[in-house]
């Protein structure tokens, strides 16, 4: 099945100007959290203790 092309809006001009602003208000005072190292290092332990679990749930079913 076929997607049609449509056209993508462009900003110019003021609107333009109003969006970069705003995106820029919303990096600066908006951002949810920010990155850190050790938070990184327990997500990927989880992960990777869960990715351990699954595989010996697979093992023992089969």
């Amino acid at each position: 099945m076929a997607i049609p092309i449509t056209n993508i809006p462009v900003l110019t001009g003021e609107v333009a100007e109003r969006f970069i602003t705003q995106c820029d208000y919303n990096a600066r005072n908006l951002a949810g959290s920010h990155w850190s190292q050790k938070d990184e290092e327990r997500f990927l332990a989880y992960e990777e203790r869960q990715r351990q679990k699954r595989k010996e749930r697979l093992s023992r079913t089969v």
